[in-house]
C-alpha cells in the first residue's frame, strides 16, 4: 500500500480504532476457504503479479494482517447487503491479477465507506441487472446511482513488499473510465462516478481537480477560478452532451494516512467530490456534508470550493 502522511492539522472524522489483535475474522473465511487460498498460492508461484494479494490474504506481515481485518469488515457489510453475488465472488476468488482483485474490492469498499461516513442506506446492484445501473445505489436520503471505476495503471513492483509510488497524472487512464461511465449511465438518473486512484500511475488530488474542474489563476489583484476542466466542457468535441449524464465525480483513495498520532489500524480514506456544473440531474451537496466539495452556482456563474481541509475521513474498518 502506498503511504502518504497528510498534515497533522488535517480535520479527520470518525476515528474509531480497530482492535485488530483480538479481531475475529468472519466473512473473510467464508470467501477465502483453505481450498481457495491454496489455489491462489499455487498461482502466485507461477504468476508473480499475484504475490501482493497472496501476502495480504495470508497476513504475511503485521501490515497485511491489519489490511485483512479491514477487508473482512468490508466483506461482512457486502454480504449483509446481498452484495456478494456470484460475479463478485468469482472475481474475488479467482482474479486475473492483483489489479483486477483491487477493482472488485473497491466495488465493495466504496459503499461500505459511504454507509459508515455519511450514514446513507446502500443497495447493491447484482451482475445480471448492472448494465446502466452502476455498482450500487444510495437509496436514502435521495436515490443516487454509483459507478465505481479503478483505472489500471502500473503493475506492482514484484520485488518489493509495498506498492510503488509514482508522481504525475496519467490523463489517459482517467479519461477512459470517465468516458465509459458517461456512455453507460442513463441520463434520467442522478449518477455519481467514483474513481479509485490508488492503482493508477500516482494521480495526486490537485491534478485530478485541475483535469476535471479547472484551476485557480491570479488575475491582477485577486485569485479567480478558471473552469476549464472536463466537467465544464460538456459541449466541446472531446465529450459531447453525454458528459452531462455525470452528476458528480468523486476521487477515492484509501492509501492515505492522516491520523495523528500515526496509526495504520484506522481505515483512512481520502474523498473529494466534484459536482458537474452542467449536470442534467444534480446531486445535493448535503448528501456528503463535511467533506471537500466543488459546488457550482449557476445563478452566480461561479464555483464554490468548500471544506478544503476535510478531504480525508477516518472510519472503523
Amino acid at each position: 500500500m502506498m503511504t502518504c502522511v497528510l498534515p497533522s492539522w488535517l480535520n479527520c472524522r470518525m476515528s474509531r480504532k480497530v482492535t485488530s489483535e483480538n479481531q475475529k475474522l468472519t466473512v473473510f473465511h467464508e470467501v477465502y476457504t483453505p481450498q481457495v487460498l491454496s489455489k491462489i498460492a499455487e498461482r502466485a508461484k507461477r504468476e508473480q503479479g499475484l504475490d501482493p494479494l497472496h501476502r495480504l490474504l495470508t497476513a504475511a506481515s503485521e501490515h497485511r494482517r491489519i489490511e485483512r481485518v479491514h477487508l473482512d469488515r468490508c466483506l461482512y457489510f457486502a454480504k449483509k447487503g446481498d452484495g456478494l453475488d456470484t460475479d463478485r465472488l468469482s472475481r474475488l476468488r479467482n482474479p486475473e491479477d492483483y489489479a483486477s482483485w483491487l477493482a472488485v474490492r473497491n466495488e465493495l469498499l466504496v459503499p461500505y465507506f459511504f454507509a459508515e461516513a455519511f450514514k446513507v442506506r446502500i443497495e447493491f446492484v447484482r451482475a445480471v441487472n448492472r448494465k446502466g445501473l452502476g455498482d450500487f445505489h444510495i437509496v436514502t436520503p435521495e436515490r443516487v446511482i454509483v459507478e465505481v471505476k479503478t483505472p489500471k495503471g502500473d503493475e506492482p513492483d514484484l520485488h518489493s513488499s509495498i506498492e510503488p509510488f509514482h508522481e504525475g497524472l496519467d490523463t489517459n487512464l482517467i479519461e477512459s473510465v470517465f468516458r465509459d461511465a458517461a456512455r453507460e449511465l442513463d441520463r434520467e438518473n442522478k449518477n455519481l462516478l467514483v474513481i479509485c486512484t490508488q492503482l493508477c500511475t500516482w494521480i495526486d488530488l490537485d491534478s485530478f481537480e485541475v483535469y476535471f474542474y479547472g484551476q485557480e489563476m491570479f488575475n491582477r489583484t485577486k485569485t479567480i477560478f478558471v473552469p476549464d476542466g472536463k466537467l465544464n466542457k460538456p459541449r466541446n468535441r472531446d465529450g459531447g452532451k453525454w458528459f452531462r449524464r455525470i452528476s458528480a465525480i468523486g476521487s477515492f483513495n484509501n492509501a492515505h494516512y492522516c491520523s495523528f498520532p500515526f496509526s495504520e489500524e484506522v481505515q483512512q480514506v481520502q474523498f473529494t467530490l466534484l459536482h458537474n456544473y452542467h449536470a442534467l440531474c444534480p446531486i445535493s451537496p448535503n448528501l456528503f456534508s463535511e467533506v471537500e466539495q466543488f459546488i457550482p452556482d449557476r445563478k452566480k456563474g461561479s464555483i464554490e470550493h468548500i471544506n478544503k481541509e476535510k478531504n480525508a475521513v477516518l472510519i472503523e474498518g
